[in-house]
C-alpha cells in the first residue's frame, strides 16, 4: 500500500473516501440550514488536505519536539474560552477570532496526542503504574477544561487518547483494573458535576420514550430517520426527517443518521467499512514504525479517531448515550477537519520517515 516515497496510498484512500462521502451528505444536509454551509465544508475539507500533504512531508519528530509548547498553548485557549468563549446551546466551547469560530479542544486533542508521544517513548515496558498515573496526571488538566464547557464527549476523547497509548505503551492489566476501580468510585461525583440537560440526555438513553419532546426527541428522531432509509435508502435531497427539519443538528453530530435515510444500510456499510480500513492502515503504521514515538504517535492517532467514530455512531442509532462528538472528517466543523487531517499528515509522517531512513 506504500508508494517508493513512504506514502501510505491506503491511508490517503480511505481519508479521502470519507470526506467525498461527507461531501455528498452535506450537500443534502446543509440544504435546510445554511446556503453557503456546503461550501464552506468543503473549503475546510481542501485546508484540510493541503496541510495534511504539508504535514506528512516534514519529520514527525519535529512535530513531538513542540509537544510542551503546544499543550501550555492548548491549556491557556481552553482557559480563554472559560473566561471570554461563545455560548452556544448552553455550552462555551467556541472563541471568536476575525469573524471565525474556533474550538480549542480539537487542538487540545492533538496537543494531548503529541505530549503522550513524547512523554511514554522513553518508559520502560511493561509501563510501571507510576508512569501512567503521570501521564494521566498530565492530560487531566486539559480533560477537565474541558469538561467544564461543558464537554463531556470531547472531554471522554482526551482521556481515551490517554488511555490507548498507555496501552501500547506497556501498562499492565492491573493498572488498567485499578484505573477502571476508580473510575467507578468517581462515577457519582462526576454525575452531579454534570449540567442537567447532559443528566437528562443520559437518562434518555434508557427510555427516550418518557421525554419525546425534550430530552428523547433527537434519538428518536435520528433512530426514524436510519430506520426509514432501509437498504437502498430514500435517495439524496428525499430524506424527510433531514429535508424536513425533523432531526437536530443533522450537518453536524446526526449526519450519520443523513446517511442512513438518503443511502440506507448500504451507506452505512460504506461509511464503516471507510473507517476500518483507515484505521487498519493506522494500525499497520504503528506496528511497523521503528520508532517508539513513531508508534506511540500513530496509536494515539488511532485511539481518537476509532473512539470518537464508535461513540458518534453508537449514539446516532440509539446504542449509546448522546455526548455531542461529531463523526470524524464527515461532520460539519472546522476545527475538527483541520486538527483530524494534521493529525492523519503526522501518522503519514510516521509511515515517511521509515520508509526513507
Amino acid at each position: 500500500m506504500k508508494s517508493l516515497r513512504g506514502w501510505d496510498l491506503g491511508l490517503v484512500g480511505a481519508g479521502i473516501a470519507l470526506v467525498t462521502i461527507s461531501a455528498i451528505a452535506m450537500a443534502s444536509a446543509a440544504s435546510t440550514v445554511s446556503g453557503g454551509l456546503a461550501l464552506r465544508h468543503g473549503l475546510w475539507i481542501a485546508i484540510g488536505l493541503a496541510l495534511f500533504v504539508g504535514v506528512a512531508s516534514t519529520n514527525f519528530h519535529r512535530w513531538i519536539d513542540t509537544s510542551g509548547l503546544a499543550y501550555g498553548v492548548s491549556l491557556i485557549l481552553l482557559a480563554i474560552v472559560l473566561a471570554a468563549g461563545t455560548v452556544r446551546f448552553g455550552a462555551t466551547r467556541w472563541l471568536s477570532l476575525f469573524g471565525l469560530s474556533v474550538q480549542p479542544s480539537e487542538f487540545a486533542k492533538l496537543a494531548t496526542t503529541l505530549l503522550l508521544a513524547r512523554y511514554l517513548a522513553g518508559q520502560t515496558s511493561p509501563l510501571p503504574a507510576r508512569v501512567a498515573l503521570t501521564a494521566l496526571a498530565l492530560v487531566i488538566p486539559s480533560a477537565l477544561l474541558v469538561f467544564v464547557q461543558p464537554d463531556l464527549g470531547s472531554s471522554s476523547i482526551v482521556l481515551a487518547i490517554w488511555l490507548g497509548m498507555a496501552w501500547v505503551a506497556g501498562m499492565s492489566r492491573k493498572t488498567l483494573a485499578g484505573c477502571a476501580a476508580a473510575l467507578m468510585v468517581l462515577a457519582p461525583v462526576a454525575w452531579q458535576l454534570l449540567k442537567g440537560y447532559q443528566r437528562d440526555r443520559l437518562l434518555a438513553f434508557v427510555n427516550p420514550h418518557a421525554d419525546p419532546l425534550g430530552a428523547g426527541y433527537t434519538i428518536i428522531q435520528s433512530t426514524i430517520a436510519i430506520g426509514s432509509g432501509r437498504l437502498w435508502g430514500r435517495g439524496w435531497f428525499a430524506g424527510t426527517q433531514n429535508q424536513l427539519s425533523f432531526l437536530p443538528e443533522h450537518h453536524s453530530d446526526f449526519i450519520f443518521s443523513v446517511i442512513g435515510e438518503e443511502w440506507g444500510f448500504l451507506g452505512c456499510v460504506a461509511v464503516v467499512g471507510a473507517f476500518a480500513w483507515l484505521l487498519f492502515r493506522m494500525l499497520h503504521i504503528a506496528l511497523s514504525a521503528s520508532s517508539p514515538q513513531g508508534r506511540l504517535l500513530a496509536a494515539g492517532v488511532f485511539s481518537w479517531i476509532a473512539y470518537q467514530a464508535f461513540v458518534n455512531m453508537g449514539m446516532v442509532i440509539g446504542l449509546l448515550p448522546v455526548v455531542g462528538v461529531p463523526l470524524p472528517l464527515i461532520s460539519y466543523g472546522g476545527s475538527s477537519m483541520i486538527m483530524l487531517w494534521i493529525a492523519l499528515g503526522l501518522v503519514q509522517s510516521v509511515s515517511r520517515t521509515d520508509a526513507m531512513r
